[in-house]
C-alpha cells in the first residue's frame, strides 16, 4: 500500500516537471538570459556600436556622478508623488462608490476601464490636443466661461509640465487601482460593518477604524503598482513635451544614454539602478505593510 502510494507521488511530480519544464524554459530565455547579457552589457565600456573591454562598475559610477541622473532622479520623483496622490484619492473614491451595487453600475465600470485600455501613446495625444493654447478644449472651455481673459500655454514651465504630465499619466491608471481597491472592498465581510452600526459606529468611524485597515494589503498593491507605473513614465513625456522641455524621467534618461548618445553600457548600467531602485521601493512597501498587520 505504502510503496503504491509512493510510485504515485513519483508519477505526480515527475508529471508537474514534464508541464511545468517547457514553461521553466520559456522564462529562462526570455528573461533571465536577457538579464545576464544585460548585466555583462552594463560592465562593459561598449558604445557607438563599438565593443570595449571589462571594465567593472565604472559605467554605475559614471551615471551616479552625472548631474543629469539627479535632475531626471528628481523629475521622477515630483511625478511619483503627483501620480500616486491623484491614484490612490480617486482610485479610493471610485472603489467606495462601485462597491454598492446600482442600476448602470456595469456601464461605469466600463467607461472607468477604458482609460486603461488605451496606449499611453493614445492618451497623451488625445491629452495633447486638450492641452493645445490654440485649439485645444481646455482654453475653450475656460475662455468661455470667462475664468481666462485669454489662452494659456499649459507646459509654459517645468513645474506646471510635470504636474500636467503626471495627471496625464494617472488618467491612465486610476482605473487599475479603482480595480485593486475594489477588490480589496469586497473582500471585507458585510458582518463587520453591521456589528459596528450595532455598537453605534457612525460612517466615518467605520471607514477609519475598519476599511482603512482591512484595506491595507489592496492600498500596498494599489501603491506599489502605482509607484513602479510612475518611475517607468516614458511615452507621456515624449509625446507632450519631448525634449522641449527640461522634464526628462529616469527611462527617458535611460532612452537617451544608450539609443541617442549610443552608449550602450551605460544604459544598460542605468536601466539596472533604476531597476534597483524600483526594487527597494516595493521592499519597503512590504515590510511596511507587514509591519502594521503586526
Amino acid at each position: 500500500m505504502a510503496g503504491g502510494r509512493t510510485r504515485l507521488r513519483r508519477r505526480e511530480a515527475a508529471l508537474g516537471l514534464a508541464l511545468s519544464g517547457p514553461l521553466f524554459l520559456i522564462i529562462v530565455v526570455l528573461v533571465f538570459v536577457p538579464l545576464a547579457l544585460g548585466l555583462r552589457l552594463s560592465t562593459q565600456a561598449y558604445s557607438y556600436g563599438i565593443p570595449g573591454g571589462f571594465i567593472g562598475f565604472r559605467n554605475y559610477s559614471q551615471v551616479l556622478r552625472d548631474p543629469d541622473t539627479l535632475t531626471a532622479a528628481v523629475h521622477t520623483g515630483g511625478y511619483v508623488v503627483v501620480a500616486i496622490v491623484v491614484e490612490l484619492t480617486l482610485g479610493l473614491c471610485f472603489a467606495l462608490a462601485l462597491n454598492r451595487p446600482f442600476r448602470g453600475r456595469g456601464l461605469v465600470m466600463a467607461a472607468l476601464v477604458l482609460p486603461w485600455a488605451l496606449p499611453s501613446v493614445v492618451s497623451g495625444l488625445l491629452w495633447l490636443r486638450i492641452f493645445n493654447p490654440d485649439t485645444g478644449l481646455l482654453n475653450q472651455l475656460l475662455l468661455r466661461a470667462h475664468l481666462l481673459a485669454e489662452p494659456k500655454v499649459w507646459f509654459a514651465s517645468r513645474g506646471w509640465a510635470i504636474a500636467f504630465i503626471a495627471l496625464v499619466h494617472s488618467w491612465g491608471v486610476v482605473p487599475l487601482v479603482t480595480l485593486i481597491l475594489l477588490a480589496g472592498l469586497q473582500g471585507i465581510p458585510d458582518e463587520i460593518y453591521a456589528a459596528a452600526a450595532v455598537d453605534g459606529a457612525n460612517g466615518w468611524q467605520a471607514f477609519r477604524r475598519l476599511t482603512v485597515p482591512l484595506l491595507r494589503p489592496a492600498l500596498a498593491v494599489a501603491l506599489t503598482t502605482g509607484t513602479i507605473l510612475a518611475i517607468a513614465i516614458f511615452d507621456e513625456i515624449y509625446v507632450l513635451t519631448g525634449y522641449q522641455l527640461n522634464t526628462t524621467s529616469l527611462m527617458m534618461q535611460a532612452y537617451q544614454t544608450t539609443f541617442t548618445r549610443l552608449e550602450f553600457g551605460k544604459g544598460a548600467a542605468f536601466t539596472y539602478l533604476v531597476t534597483l531602485g524600483t526594487g527597494v521601493f516595493a521592499i519597503l512597501y512590504v515590510r511596511n505593510l507587514k509591519r502594521a498587520e503586526q
